[in-house]
Parts: C-alpha cells; structure tokens; sequence
C-alpha cells in the first residue's frame, strides 16, 4: 500500500487527509475505516453513543476532554486506544468500537481512561518526576467510578479491579511504536473479516 512506503510522519499526515472529520458532542472525531466489512454509519453511532454515556455519567470528564485532547481518531490500532501526549491525538481501534462482543460502556471506559492521560498532559504534569504505573491507576480508578454507574459496565469495573492488582511493570508496560507500526502493517496484510481486540 501506498502509505506504507511513506515515512512515518507523512503516513499519519496521509492518514488524516483520508479521514472523515466530524464533530461529536463537542468532541472533534475523525474517521479513518479501512475496512470493507465495517459500516461507516455503524461506527460513527457506536463512537457516539460511547460518548454520550460518558456525557451522562461522567459529565466533567466530558467537558474536560473537548478541551484536553486535538481529536479522537478512530483508526486501526494493535490494541484499544492509545493517548498521545505530543500531539493530544487519543486513537481508539476501529474493530474495538464496533465489535459487538464489548458493551457501548466497554467503549466509553476506553476514550475516558486516554482521556485521564489527555488531562494529566494538559495539566503539564512533569512525567519525569511521576509513576506511569501511578498514572495507570488513576486511570483504571476512573473507570471503575465510571463502570458502577453506566449500563453494561460490569466487566469494565472487573477489569480494572483485576489490573489494579498487578506489578506497576505489568499496570504500564509501556507502546513500542516500532512494534505498533509492524503489527498494523501486518494486520493490513493479513486480516479479512471482522476482527476482535482484547488489548
């Protein structure tokens, strides 16, 4: 494919000219589906509807995300979402949103946990002096507070109290990005269908 023999910053600039770029409860949101067997209008109400739970239950994390982050960009990604402080661009996976085997508050606890690391960036806190496994934690604690409360968060509280549990090394194991591109590349060589992520 062609963007794959780009360089990695102009393969993300590639990237974001392909895709659709839409507002969502105040919220910039970009679409990029490269899959053939998942539906644009059911991504995009999926995206949303995970938003508005957050809106309805966790209403100051929502107003504070419009403000901490440049856009939520729903896009193919190794795992489910991912926070990156340099460019405030939270990248949630695409067949993390519409894969059915995962509640609408499994996809909302997913945009609120980035959107904890997008606030921690915006208060310009000095990662060099703090615990990422710290960080982590505060992220998991918010979605427990956020699981207790929304429709269908059960294994969104049982997941967090059970990583809540583990090594700081196993709470942030930190993002190879060198591993992340291989394994996109490779998921775009080989996968058909629709796919499932559990990370």
């Amino acid at each position: 494919m062609l963007r794959d023999l780009l360089p990695p910053a102009l393969r993300e600039r590639y990237d974001a000219n392909r895709s659709v770029k839409r507002t969502i409860d105040g919220v910039p949101v970009w679409f990029l589906n490269e899959r053939a067997d998942i539906d644009d209008a059911q991504l995009e109400a999926r995206l949303t509807e995970a938003l508005a739970l957050i809106g309805r239950y966790m209403p100051r994390h929502l107003r504070r995300l419009r403000r901490d982050v440049q856009c939520i960009w729903v896009k193919r990604w190794p795992n489910r979402g991912v926070f990156f402080h340099d460019t405030r661009i939270m990248v949630i996976d695409t067949t993390f949103v519409v894969n059915p085997t995962f509640t609408r508050a499994q996809v909302a606890a997913t945009i609120l946990h980035e959107g904890v690391h997008a606030r921690i960036t915006a208060m310009r806190v000095d990662r060099r002096r703090t615990s990422i496994a710290d960080e982590e934690r505060m992220c998991r604690r918010a979605e427990i507070v956020f699981g207790e409360q929304a429709p269908g968060g059960a294994p969104v509280v049982a997941r967090a109290r059970e990583i809540l549990g583990l090594t700081d090394a196993e709470v942030a194991p930190g993002i190879d990005l060198t591993v992340a591109d291989a394994k996109l590349r490779e998921l775009r060589r080989t996968e058909g269908g629709s796919g499932s992520t559990t990370g």
